[in-house]
């Protein structure tokens, strides 16, 4: 990847994928091997929300996100998912301040990533607890028709923009305007969940690091949807995990053993119960037109949710 990057002390390779696809999973694994350091916080949202345009200035600021980023480590990495869906501003402020960067988007079937995100923001007390999935969806298509405002829905805009998130051919096209093929990887948190080694080892090769790292390792899943049954304590519990995130991120074994021990204190449930058929076969019918776009994208190439397409 150039002996530029050796040196660098900003991101050269950015996970900036959508959220709810195996992000924080894949960014552990990876801060883990030796010839990857990481950003201090996961998703560092430089360029959404604090790039100002004086490249010099960004480029210092941007560097303070990678304080222990020194010296030879080949790749210097963050993992910002809002980057995908923010394509429109992202795109020429990542072209201007680093071109040469590498980027790979985890990719997953909208529907069930809707569904997933939906569950996990209930869970960490961004969406009302008793808001049921029809609810959801239908402010969601309100929104995104301009028939509502997110202020006339009582949503954040964030989560109301979640349901266009998921139009990935529309973002991704405008990444494959600025910058060339070879500095793009698409690949599908369906193919993470089927055989997380294989995975890994496609993106080492992709990012030039020794893929035989993953020989007996011990890949865990990151950031499992759950929620908690005392609504006030799990609400200090987020507060307290966003603040020691630098810290725990740099110590995965402690926050596991820390997550494991809250979740047997204050745990409801992992996971949650099915879709409703309705909802899925509207947002079926949503997104098949971005879904034939991204086939044509990736050259004809069906993602696994396509295969009955």
């Amino acid at each position: 990847m150039g002996n530029s990057m050796s040196s660098s002390r900003v991101a050269n390779f950015i996970i900036g994928v959508t959220e709810k696809a195996g992000t924080t999973s894949v960014y552990t694994y990876l801060a883990a091997h030796p010839e990857v350091c990481s950003s201090a916080n996961k998703e560092t949202d430089f360029f959404r929300e604090k790039f100002t345009g004086d490249l010099s200035v960004d480029r210092e600021n941007y560097a303070s996100c990678f304080p222990l980023c020194q010296g030879s480590t080949p790749i210097v990495m963050e993992a910002s998912p809002g980057y995908l869906g923010e394509a429109e501003i992202v795109v020429p402020r990542l072209s201007s301040l680093v071109p040469d960067v590498k980027l790979l988007f985890i990719l997953r079937d909208p529907i069930e990533r809707l569904y997933s995100s939906f569950k996990f923001h209930q869970g960490k007390l961004d969406l009302p607890d008793d808001m049921t999935f029809e609810d959801y969806v239908g402010k969601c298509m309100a929104f995104d028709s301009g028939d509502k405002s997110a202020a006339d829905l009582g949503v954040g805009e964030w989560f109301l923009k979640t349901l266009a998130f998921g139009k990935y051919a529309d973002y991704l096209q405008r990444y494959y305007e600025c910058f060339p093929d070879a500095h793009i990887k698409v690949m599908f948190f369906e193919q993470l969940k089927e055989d997380v080694e294989g995975f890994m080892r496609e993106v080492s090769e992709y990012i030039g690091i020794d893929s035989g790292y993953w020989d007996g390792f011990e890949f865990r899943k990151e950031n499992v949807t759950f929620s908690g049954k005392n609504k006030a304590l799990h609400a200090i519990a987020m507060r307290i995990n966003a603040v020691m995130e630098p810290q725990l991120r740099r110590r995965p074994g402690l926050k596991r053993t820390l997550l494991g021990v809250y979740k047997k204190i204050n745990q409801a449930r992992e996971g949650y119960e099915p879709m409703p058929e309705p909802v899925r076969r509207d947002l079926e019918q949503y997104y098949q037109p971005c879904n034939e776009s991204l086939a044509t994208l990736l050259g004809d190439a069906r993602a696994p949710w396509q295969a009955g397409i």
